[in-house]
């Protein structure tokens, strides 16, 4: 299917986004290690916009991460809606979405409407009122990008859960080592350990 629908931000945002909590990630013997260098943070308010030329008339599926409204043809809808009907004919759709906690993102899913690299978004840092005082509204001097993309191709991809896969690992071999005992995977590796059938008490010293 030729652009198939996709999760779609503010281009460079949900690598910000993800670059910060990663660093922020970072302990010493339990306690938080935060940087000590500069960190940028995502737009906390975009828009997104599309024309369609539509055939027949139809109705698209909308999915958002943060707050939104949705304007068609410049009128507002009402309430948040899901589920959008277009007749057929030119129509402007414009999604604008606040999210203070994690990047702002929609995933739009229709016959012919969908989400995906063909729409832009603005964060609306460039003028917030133009000449004629009119500052509701798109103004003159905004400007729009190209959105951003990845592989959440499915409205239950949400960026903002974006983990990395993992899989089990086995050691090779097991020696007993003071009061200890020492695993050997065989290889470098990073991950976490998932502890089954622990039973008595008393402290597991990793």
């Amino acid at each position: 299917m030729k652009n198939p629908a996709t999760w779609i931000w503010y281009p460079g945002d949900f690598e910000i986004w993800l670059a910060n909590r990663m660093q922020c990630r970072r302990s010493e013997r339990g306690a938080f290690f935060p940087p000590f260098w500069k960190m940028d943070s995502h737009y906390v308010l975009v828009e997104f916009s599309k024309q369609f030329d539509l055939q027949h008339d139809e109705t698209f599926l909308l999915q958002v991460e943060g707050q939104y409204n949705v304007k068609i043809d410049g009128k507002m809808c009402c309430g948040y809606p899901t589920e959008i009907p277009l007749s057929a004919g030119k129509h402007s759709v414009n999604i604008k979405v606040y999210n203070q906690t994690n990047v702002p993102a929609i995933f739009v899913n229709g016959e012919t409407v969908k989400s995906n690299e063909t729409w832009l978004v603005t964060c609306e840092d460039k003028e917030w009122i133009d000449e004629s005082g009119k500052a509701s509204d798109t103004s003159s001097g905004t400007e729009y990008q190209k959105v951003g993309t990845w592989n959440f191709n499915s409205p239950n991809s949400l960026p903002s859960e974006f983990k990395l896969a993992t899989e089990q690992a086995t050691t090779l071999s097991s020696e007993k080592l003071n009061s200890g005992i020492l695993y050997d995977f065989g290889h470098e590796t990073f991950g976490f350990l998932s502890f089954h059938s622990i039973a008595g008490n008393g402290r597991l010293s990793i």
